[in-house]
């Protein structure tokens, strides 16, 4: 499986043999349904067919390769090529690979405070909501450079539908009042993109009064101060290989 960014175009590789004969077609498919073939004793050999989220650039496609334009979330799926040669063989061969089609957040994960949920004990609890993906962005806290693995510091919510098939997931997460300490919320969607928000939480004297818990609230202390770091992009896998090795039909005698 391979991983393209929404928007980008994507190319697919098909490498075979054919030996001493000749080709009859190559033909492209997608979840079996065909949206490129290559036959080159026609004029013109090649021919794009009609299909969702399939836009063949037939300038630059050939007998080897098959390019999309913009790919979109509904390009994602099994593709498959099959090549034929021409008589007396009509040896045949397929192989496939999947492509995912991810859209990345157009903004990093946001933290907030939860004012109800802080209004009681004497812990301060945090949001950090991711923002629209697909598929859906995992998050994960930091607490001064620790990774928070205990259960009962995080609060786990199902992800939010939004339009176009986009998701956005959030992480609660409970920290104790009483000392300064920096926190960090990094969101990643699939291998492609990771980003992170860092805020520092702090308490310069304790105070009694629930009141001061709440962000916004009694700012000397209780202060948060976050920062967002570049996205990190790294897409690999921008070609779909695949090797066909072709066999001559062997017949058994009568």
């Amino acid at each position: 499986m391979f991983a393209k960014v929404r928007g980008q175009p994507a190319q697919f590789e098909c490498d075979y043999e054919l030996g001493e004969d000749n080709l009859y077609s190559v033909k492209w498919y997608r979840d079996n349904e065909e949206f490129y073939r290559y036959m080159p004793k026609y004029d013109p050999p090649k021919h794009a067919y009609k299909l969702e989220g399939i836009k063949v650039d037939l300038q630059k496609s050939d007998d080897r390769r098959v390019i999309l334009h913009q790919v979109t979330l509904k390009s994602s799926g099994l593709y498959r090529c099959e090549v034929s040669a021409e008589a007396p063989s009509f040896a045949s061969a397929a192989g496939e690979g999947r492509m995912e089609v991810i859209y990345l957040p157009r903004e990093g994960p946001r933290i907030t405070g939860n004012e109800q949920e802080n209004r009681r004990g004497d812990s301060l609890f945090l949001n950090c909501t991711s923002g629209r993906s697909y598929p859906a962005a995992v998050l994960s806290w930091d607490i001064d450079g620790e990774k928070v693995t205990d259960p009962l510091l995080l609060v786990e919510y199902p992800p939010t539908q939004h339009a176009h098939g986009l998701l956005s997931t959030a992480l609660g997460l409970r920290v104790p009042v009483g000392r300064t300490m920096q926190v960090r919320c990094t969101a990643r969607v699939a291998p492609a993109w990771r980003e992170g928000s860092e805020a520092v939480v702090g308490n310069s004297q304790l105070a009694d009064s629930k009141e001061a818990m709440l962000l916004g609230i009694g700012e000397d202390s209780i202060f948060l101060r976050s920062s967002s770091e570049a996205p990190a992009l790294s897409v690999t896998l921008l070609t779909l290989s695949l090797t066909l090795f072709f066999r001559p039909l062997i017949q058994s005698e009568t």
